[in-house]
């Protein structure tokens, strides 16, 4: 198993970890390692929730109706000759 070495800690947060690592029945390196595995899931679920917003505003900002076969290729065809932009793209009524 890899380790690492904390230097230049800080006195309070050494003291704080100290203190939770024993409420908690841990050893200090417990303690310090189940706080990084926590911080990697809260980013891991805020990171999720953030997606998931995105998807959902663009799901809301789509168009009302579902592009047809023909609109699909039309921008199919615009990207893959590298024209992005979509400017003049106008859907049939």
């Amino acid at each position: 198993m890899a380790s690492i070495t904390l230097k230049d800690i800080p006195m309070e947060l050494h003291a704080q970890l100290k203190n939770e690592a024993a409420a908690n029945f841990r050893s200090l390196t417990q303690e310090a390692m189940s706080r990084l595995e926590r911080t990697f899931q809260i980013d891991a679920a805020l990171t999720a929730k953030r997606d998931q917003k995105w998807i959902d505003e663009a799901i809301a900002s789509g168009p009302e109706t579902p592009l047809t076969k023909k609109e699909m290729e039309a921008i199919r065809d615009r990207v893959l000759r590298g024209n992005n932009s979509f400017a003049g793209f106008v859907r049939a009524p």
